[in-house]
């Protein structure tokens, strides 16, 4: 299974009520994968443990087009937390579930 780097944890917070928000450091090239609410994504820590999750939701507020490359803070499952996931993780995409092109509306 391949994966590819989107980007990598600048920050984390916990939204009550909603999950653990990741806010994206550095980023891939453009041209990229597009990432979809449900797509499988893997955590991989600075310690080399991973956590393996999906995305729960893409924090874009109002209505843009969707970037060329993430810049836009992702959601994760209620279950991780801010703590589970430290500055400097990589999010990377699992191939199986990418879409390279254009992008569906979110």
């Amino acid at each position: 299974m391949e994966q590819v780097l989107l980007f990598i944890v600048e920050d984390a917070f916990q939204l009550s009520g909603r999950g653990c928000v990741l806010v994206p450091g550095p980023v891939a090239e453009p041209g990229g994968p597009v990432l979809r609410v449900g797509d499988p994504i893997r955590l991989l820590k600075p310690d080399g443990q991973s956590i393996d999750t999906t995305v729960r939701g893409v924090e874009i507020n109002g209505r843009r087009p969707h970037p060329a490359v993430l810049t836009a803070p992702i959601l994760l499952p209620r279950e991780i937390t801010r703590d589970q996931v430290p500055r400097g993780t990589q999010v990377l995409a699992i191939k199986q579930s990418l879409s390279l092109g254009t992008p569906r509306p979110l």
